[in-house]
């Protein structure tokens, strides 16, 4: 063992060999030791968001590896260790998340992927991986089985010069070659096959090649081939190169503290061992038991922040260990009594052993009992430096971890975490039920979304991109929806404008996507994102013409747009009860106005009165009804006196369609909010502002259909009232083949449920929401949101998230909130953006931190300060 007295650099180089052999890996070491590794798959976020189930599924994918090496002892009938050893497999799992810098997964160059690389410049995403490994044994292959046909004596000289040859080749290179393996491989290929595995095997040569890449080195974002480490007294400092690694050695010589080396690509890193557990009969399900994938966690979600964890040892039969244990016990219990005949009590530590053996025993007892992982060492390569690791291993429960606190030590801990590695470190003497592993949620992955498109934020446990393509419902053939929902002030409306900034320049295959974004609450403005876009803005006061929302307008299709024009009628002016005489009435008129040239609804009714009147005076009949006149006075006073109605029934034939280019479009309230007031329902004004918004909705959804548009809306209750969302229910049929996609957003959850829209949502983003007592049979909206999305939180869990501050009664920062955090010391300064749970189909919800662009964030921002920040500098 080296002593290192100071800081030096070290050439760190694969164990791997160059050379492999149908997935398997030879080790550059005298013992030329061959080892067959397998990529493990990763599961769903475990640690927040799955159910039971789901852990305990991940938990036996890796139990079931776990119990195919122990299958191959032949321990019937003896069960002493020591003569069982040498049939032990060994295995190796290595597992890392490294930090790297965010590069947009959309097209190189695309606007979008310029947009969203500086947008995200300061954003570290990481890479991780999980493989496991088995040391494979040697043997003779035997061509027997593909010769079985042939003589005795030609089987019998094939054998002879098969082992002549092998044995030849062992003298003259001092190793087996890869054949005599490949028996042995074939028995832990189906082992790992079995247990969901990839064995390296089973990879073609681009994966495989990636996979190798990764392994010769992974503790750095990108590169390959010798690579620098320093080992610092009690720390270790990690380079992308030996060239960094050089110059940080002139620095430290010349006396420089490490913290201010400022080397692009190095960061300190500290090497510390497990040294023992408390796991109490836990069941597998809890997730408490995810000790690996909190260790593997960013530390902003709760996690280490590990830069890798390496577990190696060798896996034992129950059947073995439960006969230790026996063993054991009874020679402490011959121990006791043997003091206790002297009069003397049982010392603490037997009473300890007893207690530990005792639980042992209980783990053991049954039959299906599991594999001991024995010989183990579980090292932890943890971001910072030495005080910074052992503060960070601080969260994982159940566990002790100590660090190397010599420079030998961490420099020799780092090269027994290499796959192939020959170096063992076992500082500590631990035995481990297989369950500790196989339910520590080494396949745990918070990962979400698409491979392309806007750029929703980052997942909070695992830090991955989570991108929404405007096509995934036709690509997937699925439901269409997008639905937000979370209480004001919870960030839905920035995370829908931060979608639409990027969806509008984002390339589907036709070009730019056209985008339009409904806001329907008075004197909000985005006008300054949209307008810095390219994009285009409407003022539902002042921008919109007369009749453009009209539904003979908007409705291509003549029939339907007569039947939504008179229920649209009906609606305002004879609201909650059934009035046929007016709906046929209405029905009359239109079709009459229709047929006569009428483009929009006004004029239909005009040409319908007009005609009826002519009719009356003539003395003639008519097949108008007699209320005619009746009905067109109502009408045309309303019209007269309220500017929003006439909007969706125009009095000008010559009414414009909505124009969208192929960017981002703001239809904007204005100075009169689309918004209903609390009880308004029962006014006329009220149930007018409610159809022009739907109306608005409708004619939206048709300027952008067939070109894989988006249409959002913001405040989406209001048109989703009880018994009037026609206009979503038929998105939620006809959306899809339309090629657009419909998004809403609401801090009112009940009402999708009773416009009948939980079937029809495909994906959700649920953001923080009140969660208060149940009474008299109401649902608060945290459970309302849960129930919509079909999301089981069988622990109260996510409810809870959805529910707590965003300060502690100290004034600090509540990490566990979903709401954004501000640093308490800077109150312009933003710690963490909002948590969503984005829900997909029937994937688990997965914990997501909306990232927005500080710039965006300055001019969308509707917290009290923002917003006077920007009339400051309007006005300036």
């Amino acid at each position: 063992m080296v002593n290192y007295k100071q800081a030096q650099p070290e050439q760190v180089e694969s164990f791997i060999s160059p050379a492999t052999f149908n997935g398997m890996l030879r080790a550059v070491t005298p013992d030329k030791s061959v080892w067959l590794y397998a990529a493990i798959p990763w599961s769903t976020a475990l640690t927040d968001g799955a159910t039971d189930t789901r852990r305990i599924n991940a938990a036996t994918q890796l139990m079931s590896f776990f119990d195919g090496l122990a299958s191959q002892v032949s321990a019937a009938g003896l069960k002493y260790r020591s003569l069982l050893r040498g049939q032990y497999r060994q295995f190796h799992l290595l597992t890392g998340a490294v930090p790297q810098r965010f590069q947009s997964a959309n097209q190189r160059g695309s606007m979008l992927a310029r947009w969203q690389n500086g947008a995200y410049t300061d954003v570290r995403v990481q890479r991780q991986f999980a493989v496991i490994g088995v040391r494979l044994h040697a043997g003779a292959k035997n061509p027997m089985s593909e010769m079985r046909n042939l003589p005795w004596w030609r089987r019998a000289l094939i054998r002879f010069f098969t082992e002549l040859d092998n044995v030849s080749f062992n003298i003259a290179n001092g190793f087996p070659r890869f054949e005599e393996f490949e028996d042995d491989m074939h028995v832990i290929q189906r082992i790992m096959l079995n247990a969901g595995l990839k064995p390296f095997s089973m990879m073609d040569d681009q994966e495989r090649s990636r996979y190798l890449e990764i392994l010769r080195s992974w503790w750095v974002s990108n590169g390959s081939g010798a690579l620098g480490v320093m080992p610092d007294n009690d720390h270790l400092h990690m380079f992308p190169d030996m060239h960094s690694c050089v110059t940080a050695q002139h620095a430290y010589d010349d006396g420089k503290p490490c913290k201010d080396w400022n080397i692009r690509g190095e960061y300190p890193s500290t090497l510390c061992f497990a040294q023992s557990t408390s796991f109490n009969q836990n069941s597998i399900s809890d997730p408490s038991n995810l000790w690996l994938a909190k260790l593997l966690e960013v530390p902003e979600a709760g996690g280490a922040g590990a830069v890798g964890v390496s577990i190696r040892g060798t896996v034992e039969p129950g059947v073995v260990t439960a006969a230790q244990i026996r063993r054991h016990t009874s020679a402490i219990n011959d121990a006791i009594k043997e003091r206790y005949a002297k009069g003397r009590e049982a010392s603490g530590d037997m009473e300890d052993m007893m207690e530990k053996l005792e639980y042992k025993r209980s783990i053991y007892r049954h039959d299906n009992m599991p594999p001991t992982l024995i010989d183990l060492s579980v090292a932890a390569l943890v971001a910072g430096n030495a005080q910074q690791a052992i503060d960070a291993l601080g969260v994982i429960p159940n566990m002790t971890f100590v660090n190397m606190n010599t420079s030998s030590e961490q420099y020799l801990g780092f090269k027994s975490m290499q796959a192939c590695s020959p170096v063992r470190m076992t500082p500590f003497n631990m035995e481990w039920s297989g369950t500790i592993v196989a339910g520590s949620g080494v396949n745990s992955m918070a990962k979400a979304g698409d491979g392309k498109g806007a750029c929703l934020g980052f997942t909070e446990a695992n830090s991955q991109p989570v991108y929404l393509s405007t096509t995934f419902a036709s690509d997937q053939d699925t439901v269409p929806f997008l639905a937000i929902v979370g209480k004001s002030g919870s960030g839905k409306t920035m995370a829908l404008i931060n979608l639409m900034r990027q969806w509008c320049i984002y390339d589907s295959g036709q070009g730019a996507t056209p985008c339009i974004f409904i806001d329907p609450k008075e004197d909000s403005d985005f006008s300054d994102t949209v307008l810095q876009a390219g994009g285009t803005v409407y003022s539902m006061d002042s921008d919109i013409s007369n009749g453009q929302f009209d539904p003979l307008n908007v409705i291509p299709n003549k029939e339907e747009a007569k039947e939504m024009a008179a229920i649209m009628f009906a609606d305002i002016f004879s609201p909650g009860v059934s009035n046929p005489d007016l709906e046929i009435s209405l029905t009359v008129m239109l079709d009459y106005g229709l047929k006569a040239g009428a483009h929009v609804s006004g004029v239909a009714l005009k040409l319908a009165n007009d005609a009826f009147m002519a009719a009356q005076q003539a003395g003639q009949p008519t097949n108008l009804p007699a209320n005619t006149h009746d009905v067109y006075e109502h009408v045309m006073k309303l019209i007269a006196s309220n500017q929003f109605l006439r909007i969706i029934c125009g009095t000008d034939n010559n009414a414009p369609s909505l124009s969208v280019s192929r960017n981002l479009t703001l239809i904007r309230a204005g100075a009169r909010s689309l918004v209903p007031a609390e009880g308004s329902e029962n006014t006329v004004t009220g149930r007018i502002q409610r159809w022009v918004l739907r109306m608005t909705v409708m004619g939206a959804g048709v300027a952008v259909r067939g070109r894989d548009g988006v249409v959002a809306l913001d405040e989406a209750w209001v048109a989703l009232g009880k018994g009037s969302g026609e206009t979503v229910q038929q998105w939620a049929r006809l959306a899809r083949s339309q090629r657009f996609l419909p998004v809403l957003a609401s801090q009112k959850v009940q009402e999708f449920i009773d416009a009948g829209l939980e079937g029809s949502i495909s994906r959700g983003l649920i953001l923080a929401n009140d969660d208060p007592a149940e009474t008299n049979g109401t649902v608060s909206q945290a459970k309302a949101a849960l129930r919509l999305f079909s999301i089981e939180d069988t622990d109260g869990h996510i409810a809870r998230r959805m529910a707590l501050d965003p300060e502690k009664d100290g004034g600090e920062p509540n990490w566990d909130s979903l709401q954004r955090l501000k640093d308490p010391q800077h109150p312009g300064r933003v710690l963490r953006g909002s948590i969503a749970y984005f829900k997909d189909g029937s994937n688990m919800p997965v914990p997501v931190e909306i990232r927005i662009n500080p710039d965006l964030l300055a001019q969308i921002s509707t917290s009290r300060l923002d917003v006077l920040a920007r009339e400051q500098h309007q006005d300036a």
